[in-house]
This record gives structure tokens, sequence and C-alpha cells, in this order.
């Protein structure tokens, strides 16, 4: 049996790190540490291949384990795309050991990205999404499991966000995921859309659960928006036909279809994961990427309904520094020097 737009991991089928990504380099290199058998289930590819219905798992003892995968209905797959079998975010180098090139940017073309958003904990009594019977405001179903399957931090994240664009209508942003290290030892970067560009929000993973001030939130290859079991809001996101541009997408059409966050079965809370090989939840926006020894940009592009009932455009531009993310998209190699998490959202509002 197939497992159409991901797969659902049991509950205690290992936890997902957001720097899982970078550590999959970093254990290239190194081979693991103090004699455990893996990091990650990316360092049991050794075992071969599972049987039919299985995958291979890092527990909690850093020992590969066979683990039954649970069949997601059709109509439950969710929108997380099969981006190969593994996820090595280089070649062989450590993509997460490069200088901090996302707090500056060139002088004469940055715009005032505005002050610090309150990240309160405010409710809005709002209406449901399209997505389902989320309610603006509403807990937060499997809350416990987005803590444990997520690592979701209780320290804010350091970095930050910066507006690059210069064109009327149009913000090119530079969003700092890297969370602190290749272990990800902060939080996601959470940010509100704004008319003056995304303005950073300063709230923990764990405070962000209740909270309906950020609308997206970035780390290491993970984008969220706050919605479903991601957050209480309404933020919820459909996506374009493959191969349409940024430019041509002027209107909401009547026929897009808005979905929340619901990375986790209904009920059960189990983790649907997006295929990538490295137990990533199967968030709305996770087919930005593709794998090819690296993560491609797809360039698709996504609409996204905001809790206040305007829309905006958005293309993941790159997830790596500008030409480290160019060579990675035309060669599926990266430099040594490759500036991973760094997020260039490009985006506008819509009418």
């Amino acid at each position: 049996m197939g497992f159409p737009g991901g797969v659902v991991l049991k509950r205690g089928a290992g936890r997902f790190g957001m720097g899982a990504l970078a550590v999959l380099a970093l254990t290239l290199a190194a081979g693991g540490c103090s004699g455990d058998e893996c990091v990650d289930a990316f360092d049991c590819r050794d075992k071969g291949a599972p049987p039919e219905g299985q995958a291979y798992v890092c527990n909690a003892d850093n020992a590969c384990e066979l683990r039954t995968l649970t069949p997601v209905p059709e109509e439950d797959a969710g929108t997380g795309t099969d981006a190969g079998t593994t996820a090595d975010a280089g070649t062989g180098t450590d993509a997460g050991t490069t200088t901090d090139a996302g707090t500056t940017t060139d002088a004469g073309t940055t715009m005032d990205a505005g002050t610090t958003t309150d990240a309160g904990t405010e409710t809005d009594a709002g209406t449901p999404t399209d997505g389902g019977s989320q309610v603006c405001g509403g807990a937060v179903a499997c809350k416990e499991q987005s803590i444990d399957e997520l690592s979701l931090r209780t320290n804010i994240a350091t970095g930050t966000i910066v507006e690059e664009g210069t064109t009327p209508g149009q913000f090119f942003t530079l969003l700092d995921g890297r969370a602190g290290g290749l272990s990800a030892p902060e939080s996601y970067t959470y940010a509100r859309f704004t008319p003056t560009g995304l303005v950073k929000v300063e709230i923990d993973d764990q405070s962000a659960l209740a909270s309906t001030a950020w609308d997206i939130a970035v780390r290491r290859s993970v984008i969220r928006v706050n919605s479903g079991v991601s957050g209480p809001s309404c933020v919820t996101v459909a996506q374009t036909v493959a191969g349409t541009t940024f430019d041509a997408v002027t209107t909401v059409e009547p026929t897009a279809s808005f979905a929340a966050e619901a990375y986790f079965t209904a009920n059960t809370c189990e983790l649907i994961v997006d295929g990538s090989g490295i137990s990533s939840p199967a968030t709305a926006l996770a087919s930005f990427w593709r794998y090819n020894n690296c993560l491609v940009m797809t360039d698709k592009v996504f609409l996204l309904q905001l809790a206040d009932g305007r829309h905006v455009k958005l293309q993941v531009a790159s997830y790596y520094e500008p030409a480290a993310q160019a060579q990675c998209n035309s060669t599926g190699t990266l430099p040594a020097v490759t500036g991973s998490g760094q997020y260039r959202f490009k985006w506008a509002y819509l009418p």
C-alpha cells in the first residue's frame, strides 16, 4: 500500500529536531558521536531497504529500530510532497557552520521592516477557515505531541528579519531560520505580514501555540503557518498550479482551496511526515523544495489567507545564500559555505 502525501509516524517513533537537515551534513563528516548507532533516521540507511509498510527510525537510545507506518487515507494525506528518500543538506561539507550572513543587507536597498510585534496571547473570535472547523482563537489540538515531535523550545530565536527589496508593492524578505546552530537550540523565527514588510514577533515555540500574534514561522527546513495543529489563528494555504509564475498571480481564483495546518492525524495525534526521510512534518508549505543532494527550490507560488481576510502570494526564493542556492538548483551541489536556513521570501498582498 502507498502512503499518499506523506506517511504517519507513530507517537514515540523518534523526536524531530528542526536542525535535522544540517545535522545530516555533520554526521556525514563526523560519523556520529560517543559510539551511538544513529543521531536521526538518515544514519540508519546502512540497514538497507526496510520491509514494506515499515521504516527505520533512530530511537531514544540512539539505536536504529524498525517501526510500522500507518497508511494515510487519500482524503487525509495533507499537502506534503515526496521530497526524496534522503535529505543530505550538502555534499559532505557542514552546511550549518557558515558565517552569519543573515543580519546585514545592502544599505542601499534595505527598507525598515518596522518594530517588533507584541507576541501576546490574545485570541480572536473569528470565523472558521475554509480548511475545516478550526476557529481563530480556538485551542490547538495535539499540543503535547507538537512540543515532543517538533522539539518546540521555550527560548526566543535570535534570528533577524530584514526587508531586502525595493519594488513598490512587492517584498523580498530575509528570514534567519538557523535557530542557533546545527541542533536548533532556539525556537522558530516568527513573523507577521504587515503593509511595510514582514515583522518579527518575539515569541518562543511553546507560547506560539496559544498566540494569534504571528502568521508564519521558519526553522531549518520547515515553514509553518498559524492555523490548525500549528497555532490558534486562521492563516491558511492554497497551492497554485505547477509552473505558475509569481507575476502571473494577480487575484485569488474562486476555485482556490485553502487548508489549515494538519500534520497530525485527527484524534490520535500521530505525526504525518512529508516523505523527505527525516520525519519532517508535512506542513502546508512543505512543497517549496525538492531533494537533489541539496534543497532545490521548486519556485511554487502559494496563496496565504490571513486571519484578517487579506491574501498574500508567496514564493520561497532560496533556502541557502543566493549564490549557493543557484548552484544547488542547477547542479545539485553546494559550495563549502552555504548559509543554510536563511530564507528569502518573495511576496505581495493581493487585491
